[in-house]
C-alpha cells in the first residue's frame, strides 16, 4: 500500500487500507467498523462510495483504527477536510497545512511548482510576456500589462518562474526564456484547485476585458444549446483538438507582439431533464441562440 503523503484523496485511502486488510487477514466492513467503534456495519463502506461523509470525530476515529500517528494522522486528518470542504478558502488552507506536512517531514512532491504556478494569473502572462520582450524588468512589464499590477508582485513572479525553471534567464541581461514552449495541467490531481482558482481570476479578468478593451481588440462569443451526455462528449472532444490547434498556431509564430488569454467554457444552464419528462420529437435540425455577434 502506498504511504499516506501520496494520496489527495481519503476515501481512496481508506478503500485501499481496507482492501490491503481484506486480502491479508480476511477484514470485512464489520470488523472495520468495530475497531473505528461504529455502530454501523457498512458506515466506511458508504463512505468509500462518497454516500456518507465523516465528521471531526469520526475522522479521529477512523485514523485511530488504521493505526496512523503523528505527521501521518494529521495528513489523514487535513485531506478529510480537503476533500469535504464546502468552499475554495477551506479547501485552499487545508492544501496549504498539507503541502507543509510533506515539506516539513521532508517528503518530495513534483506538482508544487504547477500549483503554485496556477494558483495566481499572473505567474502565466509574465511567463508570456517576459519572454516576447527585450527588456523584462519588472517596471518595464508592469506598464504593458492590461490590468494594473505592482512591480514587487511582478518581481516575485519572475523569481518563482526562473526558480521553477519555467522561465530562463538570457546571457542578455533583462532576458528570458521559456523552460517549456507549452504547459499542460495533465493529470496532476493536486493542482486541480489551483486551476479551479486560475479559473475564476480569468473569468473576472474577461468581465473586466469587457468595458476596458476596444471591440476590435477582444473576441467575446456565446451560444445556447440542449445536448445529450454522449453529444456533450464530443463537444469536449472538439474543444480538446481546437486548444491544440490554437496552441499550434502559437507555438509556430516566431514573435509575440501582445499576450492573451483565451477561455473555453461549457456548462449547465439547467438541471439534468429526466427520461420521463424528455419530450420526444423526430429528429431534425435544432435552432440554437447563437450570440456570436461582438458588442
Amino acid at each position: 500500500m502506498r504511504p499516506i503523503y501520496e494520496y489527495r484523496d481519503f476515501r481512496k485511502y481508506i478503500a485501499d487500507y481496507y482492501a490491503e486488510q481484506k486480502k491479508i487477514n480476511g477484514f470485512s466492513w464489520r470488523d472495520f467498523a468495530k475497531a473505528a467503534k461504529f455502530g454501523s456495519p457498512v458506515f466506511l463502506k458508504l463512505v468509500c462510495e462518497a454516500k456518507s461523509g465523516l465528521s471531526k470525530k469520526a475522522t479521529d476515529q477512523v485514523a485511530t483504527a488504521m493505526g496512523l500517528e503523528g505527521f501521518e494522522k494529521e495528513y489523514f486528518i487535513l485531506l478529510v477536510t480537503y476533500n469535504q470542504a464546502k468552499n475554495a478558502t477551506t479547501k485552499n488552507e487545508a492544501f496549504s497545512e498539507l503541502q507543509e506536512i510533506i515539506l516539513g517531514n521532508r517528503i518530495g512532491i513534483l506538482e508544487k511548482s504547477l500549483y503554485q504556478y496556477y494558483s495566481n494569473w499572473l505567474n502565466s502572462a509574465i511567463r508570456e510576456l517576459a519572454s516576447s520582450v527585450a527588456s523584462a524588468s519588472p517596471k518595464e512589464l508592469a506598464e504593458l500589462l492590461q490590468t494594473e499590477v505592482q512591480a514587487n508582485a511582478i518581481s516575485e513572479s519572475l523569481k518563482f518562474l526562473t526558480k521553477s525553471k519555467l522561465l530562463r534567464k538570457s546571457t542578455i541581461k533583462g532576458q528570458y526564456t521559456q523552460g517549456h514552449k507549452s504547459i499542460s495541467t495533465g493529470p496532476l490531481p493536486t493542482s486541480v484547485m489551483a486551476v479551479r482558482n486560475l479559473h475564476r481570476q480569468m473569468g473576472m479578468l474577461a468581465l473586466d476585458s469587457l468595458d476596458n478593451v476596444p471591440v476590435t481588440e477582444r473576441n467575446f462569443s456565446t451560444v445556447t444549446l440542449g445536448l445529450t451526455e454522449e453529444a456533450y462528449q464530443k463537444v469536449v472532444s472538439e474543444f480538446a483538438n481546437f486548444r491544440k490547434k490554437i496552441v499550434d498556431i502559437a507555438a509556430a509564430s516566431p514573435l509575440t507582439d501582445r499576450v492573451y488569454e483565451m477561455n473555453l467554457q461549457l456548462f449547465p444552464l439547467s438541471k439534468k431533464i429526466p427520461v420521463e419528462k424528455q419530450k420526444i420529437t423526430i429528429p431534425r435540425k435544432k435552432a440554437f441562440s447563437d450570440k456570436g455577434i461582438q458588442k
